[in-house]
């Protein structure tokens, strides 16, 4: 069976990803005003994937995170521990 994939849920994920991956949470607001800065400001943005994916990396309590922000939805979709 196929889950809704919508902000609510990505807000989730993307929580649990940074709690098992840094041991770091995020609250909706910041989760909300990074995925406007994401949307507006590139200067974070690493690379693009698929012509909807961006790939973005910020410093987030002294660690560089990696985000996906998804084009078509206008927020992240997951966090990774992945640098460039």
């Amino acid at each position: 069976m196929k889950t809704k994939k919508d902000k609510n849920y990505s807000f989730t994920h993307v929580n649990e990803r940074l709690f098992e991956r840094f041991n770091l949470s995020i609250t909706r607001d910041l989760f909300d005003d990074l995925s406007e800065t994401f949307r507006v400001d590139k200067t974070n943005m690493i690379m693009v994937e698929n012509n909807d994916q961006e790939i973005h990396q910020v410093q987030y309590d002294g660690r560089k995170i990696t985000f996906v922000y998804s084009i078509s939805r206008g927020y992240i979709t997951t966090a990774m521990n992945w640098t460039r």
